[in-house]
């Protein structure tokens, strides 16, 4: 066999063994079968799922590691996923009720809002242990990460308010009046702006982070849940739980400029990293529906676990 005849072959075996493309993943929680749902947002398709514990609901996938962080708050716990191997590495007990999760980004620390508990526990990721806790509002539940890890930020459901916490000295810096109920709470990928989705008032919070207040209020569908944001196109993409519904906000002129039908009671929301694609799965029909950003309608829909929620970022790296 020539050279040339065996250089062919091997690329042949190369593409029949090995996908073209691979990942990202998300990491659906999926409430009713206690576990985690693995989908290939190349093929979408679910390619693993994962046993966590009791009623999961929250999710932080870490991009800095092969590590997926899950909240349990029937059970009181976190799980601790390799992503890598697709397995369970561990069960941490925590709090009484723990819901919100957020992972910084340098992966070594992780933040869960405990709903009963009005705290943050603080997960060292190197020992798997709880370091610390930070007193808060009460019943906090989003919690979200700034780029540069300096800040975090918990919004305070029945406080009616978003507090910014410096992550060194875990102090309070600012409370913040919000909206009615706030839940959802995502920053910027720049980190100059904040975003809170207000369940009972029906609109997003938009925050200044340097000044720390509201600069903007946008009315939305009934009952948001959860934001993305989409910086290539400055829009902001939130779920909307009793309207089956994904409002799209445009940034330039915070206001809706469009309604996107998706499953019945979506819940989590993310946007893939590099593609024009975000994904929201919805908790009573048991998929994730695939929005083109480009397009601003559904392109696909995907089979996943009973109760999916993914409360949280659930896309990463592998």
């Amino acid at each position: 066999m020539t050279k040339i005849r065996r250089l062919v072959l091997s690329i042949v075996l190369l593409c029949i063994t090995s996908p073209l493309h691979a990942g990202p993943f998300a990491y659906i929680t999926n409430q009713g079968a206690d576990n985690v749902s693995v989908l290939d947002t190349a093929s979408y398709t679910t390619v693993a799922t994962i046993p966590v514990g009791h009623r999961p609901a929250g999710i932080a996938v870490s991009r800095a590691d092969n590590r997926a962080y899950v909240s349990n708050p029937e059970s009181k716990e976190v799980s601790v996923i390799d992503t890598g191997k697709r397995t369970l590495i561990k069960n941490i007990p925590v709090g009484d009720g723990p819901v919100g999760i957020a992972v910084n980004n340098a992966g070594t620390l992780v933040f869960v809002a405990d709903w009963y508990k009005n705290s943050i526990f603080i997960l060292d990721t190197k020992t798997l242990e709880i370091t610390g806790t930070i007193p808060v509002g009460h019943a906090p539940s989003g919690v979200a990460v700034s780029p540069d890890d300096k800040y975090i930020y918990v919004a305070n459901r029945d406080d009616n308010n978003l507090m910014m916490i410096d992550t060194a000295d875990r102090k309070v810096l600012a409370t913040i009046n919000v909206g009615k109920a706030p839940f959802g709470v995502t920053v910027a990928a720049k980190g100059d702006q904040v975003y809170v989705a207000n369940v009972q008032s029906s609109d997003v919070s938009i925050i200044d982070a340097q000044g720390r207040a509201v600069v903007a209020t946008v009315k939305v569908g009934s009952f948001p849940y959860a934001i993305a944001e989409d910086a290539a196109h400055r829009r902001l993409f939130v779920t909307n739980q009793h309207d089956n519904t994904v409002s799209v906000i445009d940034q330039t002129s915070n206001k809706t400029i469009q309604t996107i039908e998706v499953g019945e009671y979506p819940e989590g929301i993310d946007k893939h990293p590099t593609e024009p694609r975000i994904y929201v799965a919805s908790w009573f029909d048991d998929k994730v529906s695939v929005i083109d950003t480009d397009k601003l309608a559904v392109i696909r829909d995907i089979e996943t676990g009973s109760g999916s929620r993914a409360f949280g970022k659930f896309l990463g790296p592998n």
